[in-house]
């Protein structure tokens, strides 16, 4: 399993942690994204819950567009999936990509109460 997503436990669920954090440049964004995404797509379970972890991170156009990318490439497989460490100007992109993909992705402000909302 890679090192940025791993499986953590919240009331007797599997939520899948995806450490996005500290992203400084787009490359390495980039790279964080798609790894993400393929171990989604190659783990193959539906309906699956998920937080991601932007704390320290700022994205680009480039950025974005992958983060449009991967939410469509993992959309068959999505059940719930929350955000956390969002600035205010982060929100406000979650708020076009979630328009433009299609999906539902809510940001909070910490873990618990994500992690609360993913399974209820």
């Amino acid at each position: 399993m890679l090192k940025r997503i791993y499986p953590i436990f919240h009331k007797g669920k599997k939520i899948y942690f995806s450490d996005w954090t500290n992203l400084k440049t787009t490359e390495e964004a980039v790279l964080v994204m798609k790894e993400t995404s393929d171990f989604i797509v190659k783990l193959g379970q539906k309906k699956l819950l998920e937080i991601i972890d932007t704390t320290g991170s700022y994205g680009t156009g480039e950025t974005l567009k992958e983060v449009k990318a991967v939410n469509i490439k993992v959309k068959p497989y999505s059940g719930k999936k929350a955000m956390i460490g969002l600035s205010k100007s982060q929100k406000l992109i979650l708020n076009t990509v979630n328009l433009f993909s299609g999906t539902s992705v809510v940001g909070f402000d910490d873990i618990e109460a994500a992690k609360d909302w993913l399974v209820k």
